[in-house]
């Protein structure tokens, strides 16, 4: 599977998905930027990486926050520096809380729509005007999720930056086509990572009702699952592909999503 571009940004990449994502980008050729906030996780995993590849590519570590164009900028320019200029973004970095409307802080609002929806914003902004500058084509995969489409409660705020990523992505499909810059959405359902281990999300509860709604009987996905299509997309074989959203979540998006906030009890104080 040839990919459009030998140089790439994966965001979020210090572990899960974004790892998986990066590694799947390597083995397929690209040399990868990992983007993270915590400088320990993303050397690691670039350090991981280099070893499991043993020189046929390339991962660089670069800590940073989605949420400000100056580092946004910073990376693009590293990347381009170590690999020449990333024609692959995959943007991934997302966060989560879980509480219902009424007794969610403002704080968390705000975080997660930053994380989830101005990140991608920037670097799509960022690297698109980069590749247009340079009449280079590209693709961008946006990592959003099941809950785009399928809410539920005690996720608001997440649900709310997911819908808005599938419509940010369409738009920056339409605007970025005459570049030949693709840009689509990966969803992915209930995947095992680090984050949803430590989150609850694999309680006994949380995994019966999972398997009750996913017609293919696997209770979650792995990273690698996400990965595989991530690299179709940013390969030759998806060249008439954009503005697509492409769910990896063995059918749950067919029959829906639980309460997690009953789930796993957590629900808001009587009032009066």
């Amino acid at each position: 599977m040839k990919l459009v571009s030998s140089s790439a940004i994966v965001t979020g990449a210090g572990q899960g998905i974004g790892l998986g994502i990066a590694a799947r980008l390597m083995r397929d050729g690209a040399n990868v930027l990992l983007f993270g906030r915590t400088r320990e996780k993303v050397e690691a995993a670039a350090q991981e990486l280099n070893r499991a590849m043993e020189g046929r590519t390339r991962a660089v570590a670069f800590a940073g926050d989605v949420v400000r164009a100056a580092d946004v900028s910073r990376a693009i320019e590293t990347a381009t520096r170590e690999f020449g200029l990333p024609g692959l973004l995959v943007n991934n970095a997302g966060t989560a809380t879980l509480a219902p409307i009424i007794d969610m802080p403002e704080e968390d609002f705000d975080q997660v729509l930053d994380i989830n929806l101005k990140g991608p914003f920037l670097f799509t902004k960022a690297l698109g005007r980069a590749l247009v500058d340079a009449k280079q084509p590209g693709s961008f995969v946006n990592i959003s999720s099941l809950n785009q489409t399928a809410p539920t409660d005690g996720l608001a705020h997440y649900c709310a930056s997911k819908a808005g990523l599938a419509n940010f992505t369409k738009v920056a499909a339409s605007e970025l086509g005459r570049y030949g810059i693709r840009v689509n959405v990966v969803a992915p359902g209930f995947i095992r990572t680090p984050l949803s281990e430590g989150a609850g999300l694999m309680s006994d509860g949380m995994k019966k009702e999972f398997l009750a709604r996913t017609p293919l009987g696997k209770v979650f996905g792995e990273p690698e699952d996400v990965a595989k299509v991530v690299s179709f997309l940013c390969s030759e074989l998806s060249s008439w592909v954009t503005g697509e959203t492409i769910a990896v979540d063995g059918g749950n998006h067919i029959r829906g999503l639980h309460s997690y906030a009953d789930t796993l009890g957590i629900t808001s104080p009587k009032v009066g």
